[in-house]
């Protein structure tokens, strides 16, 4: 006597960045290479931005910043399609910023 209803998302395929992954890794792995041999000197910086204890480095502060940003957005669940969709209808934006900011 129960009726159930199944409410089904449609699957819709990889998006662009997400099918070629493999080859922006792969891109980012020789940029990174080009960088390394045309600039040592950025490596170099780089390694000087750690926080050292003694002669060894403990945390490299880039890559730390940049885990932040890879997690962040994972950990609060933000929808990257909503932050786009509200970024183009400027005046809640505006209106947000003023409020925070003055």
């Amino acid at each position: 006597m129960t009726t159930e209803a199944c409410i089904t998302k449609e699957a819709q395929g990889l998006s662009f960045f997400e099918k070629y992954l493999s080859v922006w890794v792969a891109l980012a792995i020789i940029a990174g290479i080009v960088l390394g041999k045309i600039a040592p000197g950025v490596a170099q910086y780089l390694d000087s931005l750690a926080i050292f204890v003694g002669e060894a480095p403990v945390v490299s502060i880039p890559i730390a910043v940049c885990l932040f940003f890879m997690m962040y957005p994972i950990m609060v669940k933000i929808d990257f399609g909503e932050v786009i969709k509200a970024g183009k209808s400027g005046k809640p934006v505006f209106l947000t910023l003023f409020v925070n900011w003055c």
